[in-house]
């Protein structure tokens, strides 16, 4: 009685078509985490950057309060990156009047492989005449922080003059005489949707 089975050439054949399989299998497994890994990342970055704007925006629209002067923000250069200097009274009905200056300058270090950006707000005491763009500012917090493969700062500012009516308010109301424009690279897209910008109404500015 004879016996049917497989060869040995049929069972290597066999097992090269197994391991082939397997390493596809593994190869598509890892793309798709890294697709995954990648997506979640970039929603990541995006998040911070939004949230960096948004408060660079609330915070910068206090330029000028209680003065509306127009030298009373100005854009310049800290950490060697762009930055935006203002200055405001926060308590208008204190006396002897006291100013308040902030600035917003973004910080880039080397954190292992990539670079650690960071949105820092600056202070430093100030009068009225205070010269804004100068080296006498001190780091009062961190806004955001994140992570990057580029070394090029993310964030850019820029004052543009022209009436702006924030909110939406009646044209017969104050009317701020410049606009800040914020803007932040994303790290992964060019072109449209490469940036996000954010334009403040600096409506305190009322006076050129």
């Amino acid at each position: 009685m004879s016996q049917k089975g497989f060869t040995l050439i049929e069972l290597m054949v066999s097992l090269v078509i197994a391991v082939l399989c397997m390493i596809m299998m593994l190869m598509l497994f890892k793309q798709t985490t890294q697709i995954g890994i990648s997506s979640s990342q970039d929603s990541e970055y995006d998040a911070q950057i939004r949230t960096g704007l948004l408060v660079a925006q609330k915070l910068t629209q206090n330029a000028g309060y209680g003065t509306g002067n127009n030298h009373d923000i100005v854009a310049g250069t800290f950490y060697n990156n762009a930055a935006i200097f203002w200055r405001f009274i926060p308590n208008i009905g204190t006396t002897p009047i006291t100013y308040q200056c902030q600035g917003l300058a973004e910080k880039i270090s080397t954190d292992g492989n990539s670079k650690l950006h960071r949105l820092v707000l600056l202070k430093r005491n100030c009068g009225s005449d205070t010269d804004l763009i100068d080296e006498n500012w001190q780091e009062d917090q961190v806004i955001v922080a994140f992570h990057s493969s580029s070394s090029t700062p993310i964030f850019s500012y820029a004052l543009n003059a022209g009436k702006c009516t924030p909110y939406g308010i009646d044209k017969n109301n104050s009317r701020g005489l410049k606009q800040l424009t914020i803007t932040a690279q994303r790290e992964h897209m060019t072109g449209t949707g490469g940036s996000i910008k954010n334009t403040v109404c600096l409506n305190n500015i009322i006076n050129s």
